[in-house]
């Protein structure tokens, strides 16, 4: 049985955890550890080493991690924004310095509780240093090149083959970088002729698919002879396999400085043969030490985003792995898959042929083929070897499965952690993956967030950080990871002109002036960190606790998961919580109370996975006719009618059954679905993410908009559960109430959680205590400012040297530190100061401040001691009692981002940035509630 509970989250109703009429035991481990915002829970960072680093710097960076409260960090090595040459000789991913560091911070993680993490390889895609491309352990692709032949004329001559693809391999010798043009020799598969629709003068010609043979018998030492058929005009088409030479700079390709000398060359992800060299490779970074350090730590070997470069991804053994998965020969349907790489790292492989009137659908079931074929050999032949490897050293491996045509909710399965990322995650592809992860049953599922994507490197205050995480909680994501934080000192340059000095501050950055950012003790921020650590500890928990429940899933077959099969956010209109499904997942946990499907074509697996849910008792939506065929190709016309044939019985008998509805369109299917939202939300903007964990539930409420919301919701709950608010900011927990009507106000890009629990909850009765409501503005006086500003140092100084020069502004009309004088280019932290006198018929009363604009991260301190953390998201707070009858003196310290002195220290890369207005611009309010 089911009852909706409210709880009023704005002021109007709250009770305090120290109120609580009588102890009633101790509170639940979830109250407890909530409380208390365990760095277990928290957030980690991308850890951006440049190459080999000093042991010592980055041990005494790993505790200023801790010392924040964060989770833990992955080790990167990342140098794009290093736009000079580092000798690979002496500062390499690998080399003794670098694995001297690793031992280092992993022992310290140890004694520290941090979790380390190590990426595979230096940058991505995974790589190895002088990987011969030409080997099956190099990334392959399989490219084209044709010839026309009249009707009746024979073909003498060598089989058509593509131009060359050359590239660059670098060294370094003596400081010196030399480059060499070299070829990726090609190797023949096999070779067809199709008869073209027209004359095959076309850009990209038409041809009849029905018409393809293969004629690779007659290849003789590279050429062939070949007669066409008397009517038409033919095309002879070579099919070559070679290595792409990928560098692992994906996706731009465009490193100054080589990773490695020998440069590393991506592996074949599709082929055992790559997998196998790889770990060999990697296994030789690893002595005993080592891995009894990593054992010990219990993180995860982590996996970047695929951003495989090529024509058409291939390997030795792909036409037996299709006909095997498929049960016929693609030999004949290659026309399908001849493409050309695309000269733009964004780009998609373009088609060499088009095909007949009435064939697109045969077209479109063999490149389904094709990309389910690649799926399974990266997840047979990449995925759980590696995984296999990672648990053997007592590591979880955690990947970014997508960028190639991948079944997300397959890889979730078999992956220990799958993460998204914000860059490179559209919505649908993140719901897809938080999906995935919960139909595998997996709490974590993490996100590499990369605040602000282009163009805001120190220029994002934590507020705005906070709100881009937010959305992502919205969509389930349960872990960040943080986009990143760099070590401190830029490397040498290889001919000896460049040091690590202040003209780089405030340090190293992986990435260009284009791309954050840059988190750490190097930002004004930092300062006030530990109350961001513990605000993502707490969302966190909350998000890893449980399962998470749906009220909907649409299943999405395409791969990769970017594109929908069936677009759901007609359901998030309507008020219901939804995510992606894929055919991979069917047969996982049902953590959704409904699955809508559209009649797009589908496998009989997948369709006998839905009856079989179906006839559990799961509500199902047909949105149209339902499928008509099946979603590959069988061969043969017959084997495809006969696969048609089935797949309808299917569906003929699952809508016999009761809790299966056919709906004519999206709107239909919400009056069928008979499911009713789990949070009734009044706006939309406000959405929910739900964790059920036995009788208990937990909501986390996002508004997702640019505005302020006041509005209503219900929440569905176990009987007998008790509401209660719990506070990310703080840790506190308070009762909410049972009525039917939950007030929830949330700032822009805010979120709050309620937990339907069980009265010994907290571990205390909580009885309601009325707080009132605001009451007339107490006067405050003149405000003053102290501002600590932060500065590079002098020429002798590194590049993560800061000096402070200090600036007392009194008697100040708040306003922005560029807009006073002396100040126009200022960051730092300003420290503003007040007095108020409370009069003595206010004794024990209680107070709320509103600061009205903030530029920057703040906390409020009342004589001297600090209120509480502060929702950074808001410019209200709440300042309970801590106002006494007398003079009190407030103090407001504002932590500003970095960039308005970096638009006059560094102009090449800043100086067209929009300043930031930072400090505290009022109008400042003090009321009575």
């Amino acid at each position: 049985m089911k009852r909706f509970f409210s709880a009023a989250l704005a002021l109007a109703l709250t009770l305090p955890l120290s109120t609580a009429a009588h102890a009633g035991g101790k509170p639940t481990r979830f109250a407890a550890d909530f409380a208390a915002a365990r760095s277990e829970t928290s957030a980690m960072f991308r850890w951006w080493w440049p190459s080999s680093v000093d042991a010592g710097t980055a041990v005494k960076q790993l505790r200023q991690v801790a010392a924040a409260g964060y989770k833990g960090v992955e080790i990167a090595m990342v140098m794009d924004g290093t736009d000079y040459v580092v000798d690979p000789d002496e500062h390499s991913y690998g080399d003794a310095d670098w694995r001297k560091a690793v031992k280092a911070v992993l022992a310290e993680g140890q004694k520290l509780g941090v979790q380390i993490d190590l990426t595979l390889g230096s940058r991505w895609p995974a790589a190895i240093p002088g990987l011969d491309v030409g080997s099956a352990a190099a990334s392959q692709e399989l490219v084209t090149a044709g010839a026309v032949v009249a009707g009746g004329a024979t073909y003498r001559g060598a089989v058509p083959q593509p131009a060359a693809r050359t590239y660059q391999d670098r060294t370094v010798t003596n400081g010196v970088v030399t480059s060499t043009t070299r070829t990726s020799a090609a190797s023949i598969v096999t070779a067809t002729a199709a008869r073209c629709v027209a004359t095959c003068a076309e850009t990209t010609p038409a041809i009849d698919l029905g018409t393809v043979i293969d004629i690779s018998g007659g290849i003789r030492d590279g050429r062939i002879t070949w007669t066409a058929p008397a009517t038409g005009t033919w095309t002879i088409t070579g099919y070559w396999k070679r290595g792409t030479a990928q560098r692992n700079d994906a996706p731009f390709g465009s490193t100054v400085s080589p990773l490695s000398d020998p440069e590393s060359r991506v592996i074949n992800h599709l082929d055992k043969a790559g997998t196998s060299a790889f770990l060999t490779y990697f296994d030789g970074l690893l002595d005993a030490e080592t891995r009894r350090l990593l054992r010990a730590n219990g993180g995860s070997i982590f996996e970047d985003s695929l951003e495989l470069n090529g024509a058409q991804l291939w390997t030795t053994s792909f036409l037996s792995a299709f006909k095997s998965l498929h049960g016929y020969d693609l030999k004949p349907y290659l026309p399908v898959i001849a493409r050309t790489a695309p000269s733009s790292p964004f780009g998609s492989p373009s088609p060499n042929y088009t095909f007949a009137a009435g064939q697109s659908e045969a077209v479109e079931r063999i490149r389904h083929d094709v990309e389910a074929t690649i799926s399974e050999l990266y997840l047979t032949n990449h995925l759980e070897p590696i995984k296999a490897w990672a648990n053997r050293l007592g590591l979880k491996y955690r990947a970014q499965p997508y960028g190639e045509p991948i079944d997300l909710g397959d890889a979730a399965k078999r992956l220990d952690i799958t993460e998204c990322e914000s860059l490179g995650c559209s919505e649908a592809r993140m719901r897809t993956t938080t999906t995935s992860a919960a139909v595998a049953g997996k709490s974590l599922v993490t996100s590499e967030m990369l605040p602000g994507g282009f163009g805001n490197l120190y220029g994002l205050t934590p507020a705005q950080i906070v709100a881009l995480a937010n959305r992502e909680y919205a969509l389930g994501i349960s872990q960040m990871v943080f986009h990143g934080l760099p070590y401190p000192a830029i490397p040498p340059s290889a001919d000896g002109t460049i040091t690590d000095n202040a003209a780089y501050w405030p340090g190293f950055h992986g990435f260009g002036s284009n791309i954050g950012e840059a988190f750490g003790p190097r930002q004004a921020t930092w300062t006030m960190e530990p109350e961001l650590a513990d605000y993502y500890s707490r969302m966190q928990q909350t998000l890893q606790t449980g399962q998470a429940r749906y009220d909907v899933a649409v299943l999405n077959q395409t791969f990769g998961g970017d594109e929908p099969t069936h677009d759901g956010t007609f359901l998030a209109r309507a008020g219901y919580t939804y995510g992606y499904v894929t055919p991979g997942a069917l047969g996982g946990k049902t953590s959704y109370r409904a699955l809508v499907l559209d009649s797009s074509p589908m496998s009989l697996d997948s369709a006998r996975a839905i009856a079989r849910k179906a006839r559990d008792g799961l509500t199902v939506v047909i949105i149209g006719a339902g499928p008509q065929h099946t979603i590959g190709y069988a061969g043969s016309a017959a084997a495809a009618a006969a696969g048609d044939k089935a797949l309808r019985a299917v569906f003929t008998d699952l809508r016999k059954l009761p809790n299966v509805r056919t709906a004519t369109g999206d709107a239909d299917a919400l009056t069928k679905l008979g499911v009713r939202p789990d949070a009734r939300i009044g706006d939309r903007a406000v959405t929910s993410t739900v964790r059920v964990d036995g009788a208990n539930r937990y909501y986390v409420l996002v508004n997702g908009s640019d505005r302020a919301v006041t509005t209503t919701a219900a929440l569905a709950g176990s009987a007998g559960s008790v509401a209660y608010r719990l506070d990310p900011w703080t840790g506190d927990i308070t009762a909410a109430g049972d009525s039917n009507s939950l007030r929830v106000s949330l700032p822009a890009g805010a979120a709050t959680i309620i937990a339907l629990a069980g009265p010994a909850f907290t571990g205390k009765r909580l009885a309601p205590v009325r707080t009132g409501t605001s009451g007339a503005p107490i006067a405050l006086g003149q405000w003053s400012l102290s501002l600590d500003e932060w500065l590079p140092g002098t020429a002798a100084d590194s590049s993560s040297t800061t000096i402070h020069r200090t600036t007392s502004v009194p008697d100040l009309d708040l306003r922005p530190w560029n807009e006073i004088p002396g100040l126009a280019d200022a960051v730092g932290v300003g420290t503003y100061r007040t007095t108020v006198t409370v009069p003595s018929t206010y004794r024990g009363a209680r107070f709320q401040l509103d600061l009205g604009g903030v530029g920057g991260s703040y906390q409020v301190f009342v004589n001297g001691r600090q209120a509480r953390p502060a929702d950074q998201l808001s410019t209200v707070i709440d300042l309970g009692d801590a106002l006494k009858p007398g003079v009190n003196t407030v103090t407001v310290k504002v932590a500003s981002t970095l960039l308005n002195r970096l638009r006059v220290h560094r102009p090449a890369e800043f100086g067209a940035r929009t300043p930031t207005s930072n400090g505290l611009f009022g109008p400042v309010s003090l009321t009575v509630k």
